[in-house]
């Protein structure tokens, strides 16, 4: 058996060569694919070097590189060139760099939920191609095209925030909100014992205090129309609208002569008065000492003008007296006051 056979296999030397060519050849093949399938998100072409002076959180060599969106190339290279600057070297396709040239904004942006950092390119204004070994500076003046939106940097800003404004802010509205409060609260005390107190006493049934209301409620109206009447009547007063130089005169002399004598005269009865009062004194009290139960007299002096208005009976002649005189045991002298007759026994 030749070395080239195989036990139980029929085979010639011209056709185990062919077989060894194509096994090497599909071998070759494959692992050019697996080299090209592993490298598939990286991108050569033209090399270019950002010089910033800020690097944003998580860009490293490996960083991918974006162009609205797209994925056209990878950091090969981060390198430091002074106090607070580095260079960047991007890998990118040349190809896809629609609009992009030196005059390009870099930002450092986040790719995911879960805070992966690349790096975004945006078009400028007014800049030449790039080319391989190309060097942006994005340094002084050209600072601000350098944004640093990673997710670090914004919760760097958030912190910040929270603790220079929104601490001290919410320590400022809690003290505010404190003070308010206190300053409120004899307010909110009154409230409490009012309706404390109206719940205690409360006697009424409440459908007879609504009905009250409703009472009340409904002569609102009519007392609103009074009171423009009343108003509408003041409006048309003759004197007020067409004699309003006599009626000034009459407030005048009120208020200039009649307001300010009234207070004179008074002024000097304060004065002159106070020894006739003292006088007058002494006999108030023996006036009331005269009357020493008030009750009673009041009761008895009702009595009397009762009877004497019983006694008093309206005629068409006016009040006679109810009164009837009985003579019959009057002495001689009394007969010649009755005409001469004599009283029947």
């Amino acid at each position: 058996m030749p070395n080239y056979g195989l036990p139980g296999v029929a085979i010639q030397q011209r056709a185990a060569m062919v077989v060894g060519a194509v096994t090497v050849v599909a071998v070759a093949v494959g692992l050019l694919g697996w080299r090209v399938a592993g490298s598939g998100d990286e991108v050569a072409g033209t090399e270019i070097v950002l010089r910033t002076e800020r690097l944003g959180d998580g860009i490293v060599v490996g960083t991918r590189v974006r162009a609205d969106g797209v994925l056209v190339g990878q950091v090969t290279e981060i390198a430091p060139v002074g106090p607070g600057t580095q260079t960047i070297t991007l890998d990118v396709d040349r190809a896809q760099l629609d609009g992009i040239d030196d005059s390009m904004r870099v930002d450092y942006a986040t790719s995911n939920l879960f805070g992966i950092s690349e790096i975004q390119l945006r078009p400028g204004r007014g800049g030449g191609p790039l080319r391989t070994g190309s060097v942006v500076d994005l340094t002084g003046a050209r600072a601000a095209d350098t944004v640093d939106a990673t997710m670090g940097n914004l919760l760097r800003g958030l912190s910040t925030v929270g603790d220079q404004a929104l601490a001290a802010r919410l320590a400022v509205v809690l003290d505010q909100l404190a003070t308010d409060i206190q300053a409120f609260t004899p307010l909110l005390q009154a409230m409490v014992v009012t309706a404390r107190t109206v719940a205690d006493n409360q006697t009424l049934p409440p459908s007879f205090q609504l009905e009250q209301l409703g009472t009340a409620i409904a002569g609102a109206a009519p007392f609103a129309g009074a009171t423009v009447d009343v108003i509408d009547r003041v409006y048309r007063i003759d004197a007020l609208r067409n004699d309003r130089a006599r009626f000034d005169a009459t407030v005048s002399m009120v208020v200039e002569r009649l307001f300010p004598a009234l207070q004179t005269t008074m002024t000097h009865a304060s004065e002159q008065f106070p020894a006739y009062v003292a006088m007058a004194v002494p006999l108030l009290s023996a006036v009331a000492n005269a009357v020493p139960d008030p009750q009673r007299s009041s009761a008895d002096l009702t009595a009397l003008l009762a009877n004497l208005r019983s006694a008093m009976a309206e005629t068409e002649s006016g009040p006679v007296l109810n009164v009837d005189v009985d003579l019959r045991i009057a002495p001689v002298p009394m007969i010649p006051l009755l005409g001469g007759q004599v009283i029947p026994r």
